[in-house]
This record gives C-alpha cells, structure tokens and sequence, in this order.
C-alpha cells in the first residue's frame, strides 16, 4: 500500500479568518493529532513554518508565515480535556512554546509509547509501516519549510506526519494497557507536557570543541577563537545556519595553517571558491586579530570537577539493576528512569542527602525499596 491510498487533500489555513474558523471545529472533536515543521537546518534563527492538525475525519495544514496570529489554537492545546498526539512532540512542543507561548496539558507521545513498549525502530515510518502496512518516505524531512511556495509533495508529506497518528495512538494505548504500563505512560506525558520552550544561547567558549584531536599552539587557539567568534556573527546577521556559513571542520583547518593572504588561505582543505569570495577578507581579517591579539594557553581552560570514584561504582550498580529490571518489564531502560536520575541519585546518597529526592511519587513506590537498598549497601 502506498502513502496515497484513500487519503483526502488536507485543508489548507492560510488566513486568520479561515484559521480561527477551523480552530473550534477542531477543538470540539476533543482529540487531535498535531506535528510541525520548522527551518532549523537552515537559518539561524529558527521558526515554526508549518502546523500539521489531524482530527479522525480530516487533516489540516496550518501555514503561520501566513496567518501571523495563532492565537486560536492555544485553547485547544491546554484544554484538559482534549488529548494532543504527537511523535516525538519534545521538539515540536518546546517551539510551539517558544513561538507562540502555548501551553499543553493532556498529551500522547507516540514514540515514548513504543519505547515503554519495547519497539526497536521509533521512529515515525517505522510505527506506520509496522501497524498499518503503509510505507512513508522521509524524502522531504531536510526540506527548507520556510521557502513558498509549498510543492504539492511537501504539502503531502505533512499531511502524513499527522494522518496515522490518531489511530496509531490508539493501538498503542491497548498494548500499554495490556502490558500495566498506563501509569508509566501518563508519567512520562505529563512531563513531556512540561518540558520548557526551545532558548539558543550561544556559547563563546564552543572552539574548544573543535579543537579536540589537535595540538594547537596558543597563538592558533586565539586565531580559533576569533574565527568562531566571525561564523556566529556572519550566521546571525545573514540568518543561515552555522554550518552553512562555514563547516565545523574548516575553522580548525584555518587556526592551524595560519594564513596571511589569498594565495595561502586557498591552500585550505575546504575552502571554496564559495567561502572565499563571501568570506575570505573577513578570515584573513580574524587570523590577524587572534594573532595580535594575547595567546590563549592550551591548558587554560576550565577543567570539571575530578568526580568521586565511589559515585561511578555506585553509579554502575545503578545501571546495572535499571538494565535487569528493563529485561523484566519490557520496557526501555532509560525510559525506566533517566540516566541523569541515577547519577543524581548516586551523589544524593554519598553526600548523605535523600536519594529517592529525583523520583516521581510513582517511581518511588515501584522502585524506592530496590534503590534504598543498592545504596545502602555500596
């Protein structure tokens, strides 16, 4: 069966009028699936161009570089009453957030419910494919969706990120229950629904990380720096991707060979001629400020903190049991309980503290005895 198969044209909102029309049509069916995409691989920053809205009788396409105002939508998503599904919503939901301060409440995940479940493949074609036999293509998820006009393809392959999501929720919520995973799953939604809107905070310490693998001087580290320093700026004020202005790999390349003029700078594996004509003055200009500027000494930066060996035993005892008690239930063991529980965990108990502080009321009652007694007996 191919993705086309019976599927009705989605109803396109491209005006407010028509948006908050469809939005209390959509809000009474008091179950919908939602989706979005976004322009991340592209600009700098980035922005919701597309609301995909799947109720069980028609699919919807939201375009919010027409309308503007979604405010219409918001009493739908943190109505209580009305259950929003979606497949990996943590993305979707933090810039939903951020663009237009919604706010969530009563939340289905897909992808959380096949991890609780057990499934290997999560993603969104996966689950499709293994419940209903249809094969999405994933052609179009690089897709630039903030370019208009939308081809008929794009506007097809949103439609199906929702289409399913309903009925696939469904399934899913029988297996849950089957299975006596009901209340890991509400958790697990609860918190998802909570989950805090998308902030980019640019780091000015990040080349360091680029320098890793390297030996370089600390006059190259300067010339690191400054080179790091001019991509953010230049992907800021043209609004493009980082990577789009000049690949991570290139900027250590350049600290490295120090170049002084053209001739030198072409010499640089992966400068091309693109890179050179819109940025070449501006490198050859930060070579010459991180050189005049004071070196940077290799070992000054920040060094974290030597952990407590006594944390990392106790640690792996921690995982090893979340790894045991996974095999018995069935379930994920990261989504039994998240890595960055244990580690805190295992500082709460070598500093004396309440171990159990990270749980939920509901992990503790499961698993507050097993835990207590691991730590208790480091």
């Amino acid at each position: 069966m191919t993705e086309h198969d019976g599927i009705r044209d989605p109803i396109l909102v491209t005006a407010r009028e028509h948006l908050e029309e469809v939005a209390g049509e959509i809000h009474r069916t008091g179950r919908v699936a939602v989706d979005i995409e976004s322009n991340s691989f592209y600009v700098h920053r980035e922005k919701t161009c597309l609301v995909q809205i799947s109720t069980k009788d028609a699919d919807y396409i939201v375009d919010p570089l027409a309308v503007r105002d979604m405010s219409s939508l918001g009493p739908m998503f943190s109505d209580p009453a009305t259950q929003i599904v979606f497949h990996a919503g943590e993305y979707d939901i933090a810039c939903l957030k951020r663009d237009y301060a919604f706010t969530f409440c009563a939340l289905f995940d897909t992808m959380i419910a096949s991890r609780l479940l057990g499934f290997k493949e999560l993603g969104l074609a996966a689950a499709i494919e293994r419940h209903f036999g249809v094969k999405l293509s994933k052609k179009l998820q690089r897709a630039d969706w903030g370019r208009r006009p939308l081809t008929d393809a794009q506007i097809r392959y949103a439609q199906l990120d929702t289409h399913y999501l309903l009925r696939l929720a469904d399934i899913q919520t029988g297996l849950l229950r089957g299975k006596g995973l009901e209340a890991e799953a509400a958790e697990a939604f609860a918190k998802l629904a909570r989950s805090a809107p998308i902030e980019r905070i640019f780091d000015p310490e990040g080349f360091w990380r680029l320098a890793r693998g390297l030996n370089p001087d600390g006059r190259q580290l300067a010339v690191l720096r400054e080179l790091y320093l001019l991509r953010e700026r230049e992907a800021e004020s043209r609004n493009r991707a980082t990577f789009r202005v000049m690949p991570d790999e290139v900027l250590p390349r350049l600290a490295m060979a120090l170049p002084h003029d053209f001739g030198s700078l072409r010499a640089v594996r992966g400068m091309t001629p693109y890179l050179l004509d819109n940025y070449g003055s501006a490198v050859l200009a930060a070579v010459k400020r991180g050189l005049a500027g004071p070196p940077i000494h290799p070992d000054s930066r920040e060094k974290p903190k030597k952990r407590d060996p006594r944390a990392g035993r106790l640690f792996e005892k921690l995982r090893l049991w979340r790894k045991s008690k996974g095999q018995q239930t069935g379930v994920d063991p990261v989504d039994l309980m998240p890595t960055a529980d244990l580690k805190a965990i295992a500082r709460l108990a070598l500093s004396g503290g309440d171990p159990l502080v990270p749980l939920s009321l509901l992990k503790r009652s499961r698993y507050g005895a097993e835990i207590l007694k691991i730590c208790r007996g480091r």
